[in-house]
């Protein structure tokens, strides 16, 4: 691919660092976009009414002449002082006008005669709030200084995003790289309200509020921290509005205005409030201001509730006259991210301004997500002065990074730690480090193979129902195959097959096929929990089947299940708390396909002291069992296998994968990708219980059991009535013959 002008050749690599990168540019739609010698300059672009350029945030121009937006920034970096003008209160001065302008353009923006133009947020943000830096002059040593926001292409977007988001009744939602100083964008636009208000809202009393899960991420060098320095700045150095009627840290409250000498308050009246939810959700209700700016939302426990909580203070019927921006940054440690990723990846749910995902792998705007700021934008030392990003310099020191942290380093969850906080994709940045040890990264990798050829990879699948021992393929209901589902959509599912069962002789053989259940009891859930189960051919180490869905009654569950169990004479192992699945089995003289609760689990202790459940079929799913058996999937997944693959050139040759690369399940890779220890996974439990009992059987394998000559099964009375040699009335045999 040819690079535009902005973009850095790339230097020797080693193949490695060259496959990570030219997997990122072959795959991931925007950057693409940004590195691409047929990007887009200013007159390429279409232009609005008001003659301002369109801006396509998925497929940006580039930008040029951009000190034009800083000159007040420029003048006062000279001088310390914005204009040279003499101070003259008369409103006709030229002293007069050229603040009344200011002030114009911090609400309107800014816009150039060849029709480049800013938004008045990023104008206020460039020109009047200083912010800490990085300055790399001294080459010896970089430090952080006080300064004006350089120009960046990542802030150029985000600014318009919002823009446009007001423009269409909606509100924003940001997922970013670590660093990019979002807090002193919030405490930006809540200065420039306070200061100089909104005239899309109201020239006078504009309230903005600073949400967060806790105070600290407000108070503590935060988002409020961030706010008054910028007020304070201008009450300094401009003419701007500057006397407050209330500065409270305790309660949080400032409001802009002072007592005449009558005692009445006077002034525009603007308030700014932080708001600490500390996982109440309903704080949020009754907040109606023209900006809520939510921190840190990947720490909010609650953040689905609290924002639907807070939207109809900002929203009459489809008029929006607030607008709601939540960013967040990934890789935090302990952080709930689930309503994180809903937001991102379901904008249209939450009245947030969707865009077409082309920022994850492989997506192309087949779905819609929120606004990503990821690592390849801005990077340290990786634009120019205009802000337009380099994008190829910073994947190869992004790549190199990562390599030397993968060969450097014996925790587990560095690497995925590392792509979390420095994401080049949305789905690096939703990853939650804490508590997750399945192959996150090569999870996602997989899946973002899976996802535009999905038609594809399940049309060689058997979907449908058994019924009287026969498979019946069917389309009135169809396999759930997405995590999580929503509470309001169809969990009743199907059976997936993607391997039919073997038969030898007529008849398939007991022991061959093994399962694990995640079984229910209840009726009705409130939840989106699902029964689970999960079918594995010990032949071939692959799952063949799968079927996981809440029909309206645990009774058609279990008998989904039974039909399964049946249809691969399989060997089952289930969770062993609920007693609804034995009592079933049970009266259909069918427990002898329930296995008989594990040797390998009273050997290792994980069991003793068990009081609940069924203690001679199935296994109790304790929290250390669970633990165990998540960490048998995991090596599962992981184990090498040797394939023979057609090349490019047509040839045959060995290619080791591991088993990750076999697996048909989509909705259960989904599962192990977002794990954590406090939601519901019911496919990995259901294969918690299959790895359990594939663990069993091999450790039976790898450990025969030594025949022994005296024992009663040795007795001649036995040995004149069954002829071993001829296999009669073997176990399986057995079981064929009286089930």
């Amino acid at each position: 691919m040819e690079f535009n002008e902005y973009q850095s050749p790339l230097p020797n690599l080693s193949q490695e660092e060259m496959d990570e990168i030219n997997d990122a540019i072959n795959s991931i739609g925007f950057l693409r976009n940004l590195i691409s010698s047929k990007r887009k300059r200013l007159t390429d672009c279409d232009f609005d009414k008001k003659g301002r350029v369109i801006v396509d945030i998925v497929n940006p121009h580039i930008l040029e002449d951009m000190d034009y937006f800083r000159q007040p920034a420029i003048s006062y970096e000279k001088s310390e002082r914005y204009t040279d003008i003499r101070p003259n209160g008369h409103p006709h001065s030229e002293y007069s006008k050229f603040w009344a302008e200011e002030a114009r353009r911090c609400r309107e923006g800014l816009v150039r005669e060849d029709g480049e133009w800013i938004t008045g947020y990023h104008y206020f943000y460039l020109n009047y709030s200083p912010i800490m830096k990085t300055d790399s002059s001294n080459p010896d040593k970089s430090r952080r200084v006080e300064g004006f926001p350089n120009i960046w292409d990542g802030d150029y977007l985000y600014f318009h995003y919002i823009d446009q988001a007001r423009a269409n009744n909606a509100h924003g939602n940001v997922l970013k790289a670590r660093g990019r100083g979002f807090s002193f964008k919030g405490g930006s636009k809540k200065a420039k309200n306070f200061v100089l208000g909104d005239d899309s809202v109201n020239k006078r009393k504009v309230t903005s509020f600073a949400i967060a899960n806790e105070k600290e991420f407000l108070t503590k060098d935060g988002v409020l921290n961030k706010f008054e320095d910028t007020i304070n700045h201008c009450a300094d150095h401009t003419p701007f509005p500057h006397l407050r009627l209330k500065e409270s840290w305790q309660t949080m409250e400032f409001e802009m205005g002072y007592t005449d000498s009558d005692g009445r308050k006077r002034g525009t009246r603007n308030k700014v409030m932080g708001v600490s939810l500390k996982n109440d959700p309903q704080k949020a209700r009754g907040k109606r201001g023209a900006l809520i700016i939510w921190e840190e939302m990947g720490k909010f426990p609650n953040i689905l509730t609290a924002w639907q909580v807070a939207r109809p203070s900002v929203e009459d019927g489809d008029d929006t006259f607030g607008t709601m921006v939540a960013y967040g940054t990934g890789g935090t440690e302990g952080a709930d991210f689930s309503g994180a990723r809903e937001m991102f990846y379901n904008p249209n749910g939450y009245n947030i301004h969707a865009l077409p995902n082309i920022f994850d792998k492989n997506r192309d705007g087949l779905s819609q997500c929120a606004f990503f700021f990821p690592e390849y934008l801005n990077r340290h030392g990786c634009y120019d002065k205009n802000g337009n990003s380099d994008v190829t310099k910073a994947l190869v020191e992004i790549m190199r990074e990562r390599i030397r942290i993968k060969y450097n380093t014996s925790d587990p969850n560095a690497l995925s730690q590392e792509k979390a906080e420095r994401p080049i994709t949305p789905q690096e940045a939703i990853m939650r480090k804490d508590g997750n040890f399945f192959p996150v990264t090569l999870i996602n990798d997989l899946l973002a193979e899976i996802e535009p050829k999905a038609d594809r990879f399940f049309s060689a699948h058997y979907t449908g129902r058994i019924s009287n021992g026969e498979f019946i393929s069917e389309t009135s209901n169809r396999p759930i195959r997405k995590f999580p589902l929503e509470n309001k959509e169809d969990k009743k599912g199907a059976i997936e097959l993607i391997t039919l069962p073997q038969k030898k002789d007529g008849k398939v053989p007991f022991g061959r096929y093994i399962a694990g259940l995640d079984p229910y009891d209840d009726d009705h859930s409130t939840t989106s929990s699902l029964g689970s189960i999960m079918i594995l051919d010990t032949y071939t180490d692959k799952i063949v089947a799968e079927y996981t869905g809440r029909p309206t009654t645990a009774n058609e569950f279990y008998q989904i299940c039974y039909d399964l169990i049946i249809y691969y004479n399989a060997l089952v192992n289930y969770e062993n708390n609920k007693k609804g699945f034995y009592v079933f089995m049970k009266h259909r003289a069918a427990v002898h396909h329930l296995c008989p609760t594990p040797e390998i689990l009273k050997d290792t202790d994980m069991i003793k002291g068990q009081r609940y459940g069924n203690q001679a079929v199935g296994t109790p799913a304790t929290q250390a069992v669970n633990a165990w058996a998540r960490r048998l999937q995991v090596d599962w997944m992981l184990e090498p296998v040797m394939t023979i693959e057609i090349n490019d050139k047509g040839e045959e040759e060995e290619v080791v994968r591991n088993k990750l690369h076999y697996i048909r399940n989509k909705a259960y890779l989904e599962e192990c990708a977002k794990w954590n220890p406090d939601g519901n996974f019911d496919r990995i439990s259901a294969m918690g219980m299959l790895m359990i009992l594939r663990q069993q059987k091999l450790k039976h394998i790898n450990n025969p059991i030594v025949e022994d000559n005296t024992g009663l099964n040795h007795d001649p009375f036995f040995l004149s009535r069954f002829n071993r040699n001829k296999g009669e009335l073997l176990y399986e045999d057995y079981l064929n013959k009286y089930s």
